[in-house]
């Protein structure tokens, strides 16, 4: 299928976003839905209105997303698809969890979950679970997440979802780390990255092998805890997530400055490079740390 130009731009500002562009990458959102909007194209239009609106969330502008979301509701609604109606839900569910509306968090997952099941689609049933979890978590109810969590993978192994296995599986072991089982953390870390090799997700591997190195740190391993670093790092760097790489280069950097101060030094200034690209706030520290060497 050949790629339209909002195709085309859509897939830019991912890229942009990715890259800690952020107001090319809300332009470039924009631009995408409109042209989408001036060529017919209602479920082009929709997705660039998700995707805006997941973006509007991760900058912290959340009546912006809200107005996204509920645009690309009404253009699903009107097509009749349960499935993508459902997905906007669980985002306006969540949304709603972070600013704390719980009761209204609820109502939204409870919505998606009657269209998922309606919809037979198991996939959409376990991302809902998954989304509970994550509310009980942050409320303090890891007993309740943790069972919300297997009810999810229990759901994506069933409709054969690697990726959403993966997901879960890395939920499932960051409450393991909470409760001090770092044994079994490190286990489900481990299936986890290995779904996300399976499913091509890099940015999943990439995340995962970050959270096992700190999970390592503890262990006290940290030759192999440096070795997930590094794995972490190409891989952020190699899909343009510029801000992770930079995080990631701080935590090599303290990692290494007993053991190799030329490289913690390097990890250093690569990390202030990258901070000071993206306009980051992290700049001084990385600066500071790197003036400490020599």
């Amino acid at each position: 299928m050949t790629k339209s130009v909002a195709d085309t731009i859509l897939e830019e500002a991912e890229k942009l976003w990715l890259a800690g562009q952020m107001q090319q990458a809300r332009e470039a959102f924009r631009r995408a839905r409109l042209l989408y909007h001036e060529n017919g194209d209602a479920p082009g239009e929709a997705q660039a209105l998700t995707n805006l609106g997941d973006f509007e969330i991760e900058a912290g502008h959340l009546p912006a997303a809200r107005e996204a979301y509920a645009d690309a509701r009404s253009l699903y609604a009107r097509d009749g698809d349960q499935r993508d109606q459902a997905g906007i839900l669980v985002r306006l569910g969540q949304l709603a969890h972070r600013e704390h509306k719980t009761g209204e968090a609820v109502q939204f997952y409870a919505s998606a979950r009657e269209l998922y099941d309606s919809a037979s689609d198991h996939s959409g049933l376990a991302h809902v679970a998954k989304r509970l979890g994550h509310m009980e978590r942050d409320q303090g109810r890891q007993d309740l997440a943790l069972d919300h969590y297997r009810q999810a993978l229990a759901l994506y192994e069933r409709a054969g979802d690697t990726l959403g296995q993966a997901h879960a599986l890395k939920a499932i072991g960051q409450l393991h780390r909470q409760f001090g089982r770092l044994d079994e953390a490190h286990e489900e870390y481990e299936r986890a990255l290995d779904l996300y090799r399976e499913a091509g997700d890099a940015l999943g591997e990439a995340s995962t092998n970050h959270a096992l190195g700190h999970l390592l740190i503890h262990l006290g391993n940290g030759e192999e805890a440096r070795r997930n670093f590094e794995a972490a790092r190409h891989l952020f760097a190699a899909t343009g997530h510029l801000k992770a790489e930079a995080e990631v280069l701080m935590d090599l950097g303290r990692l290494q400055t007993t053991s190799d101060p030329v490289k913690a030094h390097a990890a250093y200034k690569h990390a202030a490079a990258l901070f000071k690209s993206l306009g980051d706030a992290r700049l001084t520290e990385a600066e500071t740390a790197a003036g400490k060497f020599f």
